[in-house]
């Protein structure tokens, strides 16, 4: 605690040196206006300095308690309806990767899908799964149509901006099948603009999910990664790339946190 104290408060007689300096320019200059409001900064920032010098900050410093909890309640699944079900399973089973996912139809239309549920399922040999349902207009989905007919599937990595929002939202866009995604980008297959990294997958194996689901779980086998050249670097020194993630229902956002663990 006290070394963290210490960078604070060097931090804080940096400002308050800053503000005695701005001032000082201020008043040479004659710009008398904004005066007022540097000198409440700086006595506000001197202030802050002796509270923490004499501990009146101190819980600033201390690690959180745990917060106490109530008794775990068991919550009966299978008796929620749909919608409710699936806020609980995302919101607690997340942050998943966003990709959008490529494929081709046998007659040559480009598709492009939204996916949050590619998982790793092997290293050696490189496998993912990926479960692909039915649209919210209950037809089932052009990627799982076109990995049927060919197997061919290319998975986009999104990057953590407006841009990389975008193109998740027009990827999510329902049109008909003889209809691409494609001509919401103003582009042509393979390269979507704007992507981090790409994929390139071979379907090997699918399997119809139990219980009346309507999603069926594919296995896809990796063939190629396209990325650029310092993001593999990053990633062979143990690094990640800064992608976007979706945590809850529908809600995306960066994948970086404002700290991490590594666990040797």
């Amino acid at each position: 605690m006290d070394k963290d104290k210490a960078v604070v408060i060097d931090f804080l007689r940096r400002c308050v040196q800053y503000s005695d300096e701005s001032i000082q320019r201020k008043k040479g200059r004659g710009d008398l206006e904004e005066i007022p409001k540097w000198q409440a900064y700086r006595d506000f920032t001197d202030y802050a300095i002796k509270e923490i010098e004499e501990g009146k900050l101190d819980d600033w410093f201390s690690s959180p308690q745990p917060q106490k909890k109530g008794p775990l309640d068991d919550l009966k699944i299978s008796e929620l309806d749909h919608q409710d079900r699936v806020k609980i399973i995302d919101g607690l089973i997340g942050p998943r990767p966003i990709f959008v996912a490529a494929t081709c139809s046998d007659d040559g239309v480009h598709n492009l899908g939204l996916l949050s549920t590619v998982a790793p399922a092997s290293n050696s040999p490189a496998l993912l799964t990926c479960s692909l349902s039915q649209d919210r207009d209950a037809r089932p989905r052009d990627t799982l149509v076109n990995l049927k007919q060919n197997g061919n599937i290319t998975l986009h990595l999104l990057p953590t901006s407006i841009e990389g929002v975008r193109i998740a939202e027009a990827a999510a866009e329902i049109l008909p099948s003889n209809e691409s995604e494609w001509k919401l980008f103003e582009a042509e297959p393979p390269n979507l603009p704007g992507a981090i990294a790409s994929i390139h997958c071979r379907l090997v194996d699918q399997y119809s999910l139990p219980k009346g689901a309507v999603a069926t779980l594919c296995v896809l086998a990796i063939e190629s990664i396209s990325l650029p050249e310092e993001l593999q670097d990053e990633l062979l020194k143990g690094g990640n790339s800064n992608n976007l993630y979706q945590h809850g229902w529908c809600n995306i956002h960066p994948s970086d946190a404002d700290w991490s663990h590594l666990i040797r």
